[in-house]
């Protein structure tokens, strides 16, 4: 399963993000290093479902199927805040950041309105400039990675211009547990003009620079601009998005009050909406039917949604690039073994082969190989084709057939 990472630093709102994905209640207060520990949960992506196209009523086992929408599983950390040195362990920056060697991919939460500072403390909303969250964490993160390299650095240049080894074969040992891996390094040598094999002419301002090309190819950011029910943040926003990442304007609180009242069926609505239904009116107090229309009138009537789906489903689809495959037995009735109509979904990274699919399901079934059949077309598949958006396939294997 895929890992998605929560990042930043305290008090802007990773946690309330975080419950609000996946209804896992946390510890959530207004004062730095409320998370201690990490929280991991699942939450899940949305797509459109294959079952209205070919007109079916399916019964998925590893998602679920709401009104032809299609909710796959992923999972979720929250990790604990992260504040100005963590890399030189001040705050809880170590177990930061050895909880994000996981992550797929960093969701970067910092608050638009600006109203807490660089370490999480609160103040005047518009006080901060929220752009100080991002470069804190593009600094800590490089200066991790760039300590873990300088660890026998000398050592290293040493093997590597005496020929007996090559640069990218030690970094990649190096940073293996942070999912780095060598093509990451090599575009990174290719980014920086860095000479691979002469790494003594490296300086150390040659060292920070390629730790910090390394985090942008192995661990991209995409922005959670949360707290856009306050006026200021709107602003703030505008200037987020110069600094060239992607940016998800969202409202975490929002969001986890309308999946909390959603699973209690006191209104209708699925993430994502632009808008809700309250079910029976009486069933709400005042206080509760006034947050909800301060939801409506400041974060669906403003921003269109609150965010928080959309987030999710971009950091994967747009910024890991995955697409959802669905896998059958049989390719006439869409059914599993067990007559179960469109039973899985998986998430592959773009450009995967109907082979790699195979090898996702069971090692043997990749094994054995002999071909796959196109849902649509009926037409055979060979090993190196390159599956597409929502590919409904079946996968016929040698070893399936013994």
């Amino acid at each position: 399963m895929q890992i998605a990472g929560l990042v930043g630093k305290p008090n802007s709102g990773k946690s309330t993000l975080f419950s609000a994905l996946t209804l896992i209640p946390v510890e959530i207060a207004s004062f730095p290093f409320t998370t201690i520990k990490p929280n991991r949960g699942i939450a899940y992506l949305t797509s459109p479902c294959v079952c209205k196209e070919f007109g079916v009523k399916d019964n998925p086992k590893n998602s679920t199927c709401n009104n032809g929408i299609r909710f796959i599983p992923i999972e979720m950390i929250d990790c604990p805040g992260i504040i100005y040195d963590a890399h030189k362990g001040r705050g809880l920056g170590l177990q930061f950041l050895d909880e994000i060697r996981q992550a797929d991919a960093l969701i970067v939460v910092c608050d638009a309105s600006g109203s807490t500072d660089i370490d999480g403390n609160i103040v005047s909303p518009g006080k901060f400039d929220p752009i100080e969250d991002i470069k804190m964490v593009e600094r800590e993160y490089a200066y991790w990675i760039k300590e873990i390299i300088k660890n026998e650095w000398d050592k290293i240049i040493r093997n590597v211009e005496a020929r007996k080894t090559n640069l990218t074969e030690l970094l990649e040992k190096k940073l293996t547990g942070l999912g780095i891996k060598a093509e990451h390094i090599e575009k990174a040598y290719e980014l920086c003009g860095l000479d691979n094999k002469k790494p003594s002419n490296w300086n150390d301002e040659n060292l920070l620079e390629f730790s910090k090309a390394l985090r942008k190819i192995a661990k991209p950011f995409i922005i959670a601009a949360n707290k856009i029910d306050i006026p200021i943040a709107e602003e703030n926003i505008k200037k987020l998005k110069e600094l060239g990442y992607p940016v998800i304007p969202c409202s975490a609180e929002a969001e986890r009050i309308l999946r909390l009242a959603a699973s209690n069926n006191l209104i209708r609505y699925i993430p994502g909406d632009s808008n809700f239904k309250i079910i029976d009116e009486s069933k709400l107090n005042q206080k509760q039917l006034k947050v909800l229309k301060m939801i409506d009138e400041k974060v669906l009537a403003k921003w269109n949604s609150t965010g928080v789906q959309q987030l999710i489903n971009e950091t994967y689809f747009k910024i890991l690039k995955y697409i959802p495959i669905y896998p059958v037995e049989d390719i006439e009735k869409l059914t599993d073994h067990d007559g179960n109509v469109l039973p899985d979904v998986y998430l592959l990274p773009d450009g995967s082969t109907i082979k790699d699919l195979a090898y996702k399901i069971h090692t043997d079934l990749g094994q054995g190989f002999l071909y796959g059949i196109d849902a649509r077309t009926k037409m055979r598949l060979s090993d190196n084709y390159k599956l597409k958006w929502n590919d409904v396939v079946s996968i016929v294997s040698a070893m399936a057939r013994g």
